[in-house]
């Protein structure tokens, strides 16, 4: 396992370069020789973590931002745009946008809604073709109605929820199982938007029980009550701080090729203990994603 999440740790070194560098031509052996590895073996380890070849999920990430630039700010300049994300010229960065999003950068600074974009909830421009080799779900499952019981925390540093040094969340969730009517389903933790890069400090998180019943006390507790749907389950064993990775997968690999959409409900991850009380190597995390057949 220490091998496992050294090799996981220098695909999140990879990644951050990438998001620090979008607008540079980065290439693979630059990439590469940031984390000491030969540019074959990078790129096997990158594919095998993230679900996606490095070059895809640079242009992916690069066309991205810009249609997200285009949407905040529509008179950029179109020839800054493209040198801001990393194209060389005006004229490769429209032949790229063009066929990402169907429709010309100049086209969707006057009608975003014409775009095409992807199957991601909180991030429409995000467009992944899915590679051969896809990642696939343990079970399909059908869950019924729970209640969620949660406390909030938010931003993420290289991908990691729950990274400052002053949030116990392994000791929140020992109190919890510690209370006269604990959690009778799991711990879990479940995000109401998405994180948009490695570093995002807005996005929110948050953690908890679920309940088969809402407890009837007179505490005042954050809730929310999951309906009853269909969920693929997907299992990520290791170290919390790589789930980004696997989450990843899914987004970008199998998603855009399974039979179903998202449903519009949080997607969430129920853990086998608590964290930051399992050594790393044991820690199970359950990452379940809301579905609807297409």
């Amino acid at each position: 396992m220490k091998k496992l999440d050294k090799n996981r740790n220098k695909v999140t070194q990879a990644a951050q370069l990438i998001e620090e560098n979008l607008h540079r031509n980065l290439k693979i052996t630059d990439i590469a020789n940031h984390v000491h590895l030969s540019p074959f073996h990078f790129q096997r380890l990158f594919f095998a973590y993230m679900g996606e070849p490095v070059n895809r999920y640079i242009a992916v990430r690069r066309l991205e931002t810009a249609a997200l630039e285009l949407t905040n700010t529509p008179n950029i300049n179109l020839l800054q745009l493209a040198i801001n994300c990393g194209f060389q010229t005006h004229s490769a960065f429209s032949r790229a946008f063009k066929k990402q999003f169907g429709i010309s950068p100049s086209a969707f600074r006057n009608s975003p809604e014409a775009a095409e974009t992807g199957v991601q909830q909180g991030r429409p421009y995000l467009i992944n073709q899915p590679p051969r080799q896809v990642i696939e779900p343990v079970e399909i499952v059908t869950l019924r109605p729970f209640y969620f019981r949660f406390q909030q925390s938010r931003g993420t540093y290289e991908g990691q929820f729950f990274h400052k040094s002053d949030l116990d969340i392994g000791a929140y969730f020992l109190a919890l199982l510690k209370e006269t009517v604990p959690p009778d389903q799991f711990l879990m933790s479940c995000f109401p938007n998405t994180p948009q890069m490695l570093n995002d400090d807005t996005v929110t998180v948050w953690y908890g029980g679920a309940y088969s019943e809402r407890p009837n006390n007179n505490k005042s507790y954050n809730w929310h009550m999951f309906d009853a749907g269909i969920w693929a389950v997907f299992e990520h064993w290791g170290d919390y701080k790589f789930l980004y990775q696997t989450w990843n997968q899914i987004y970008r690999n199998w998603l855009a090729q399974t039979a179903y959409r998202l449903r519009d409900e949080f997607p969430f991850e129920a853990y086998s203990g608590t964290p930051n009380y399992i050594a790393p190597a044991k820690q199970l995390t359950r990452i379940y994603i809301p579905l609807r057949k297409a």
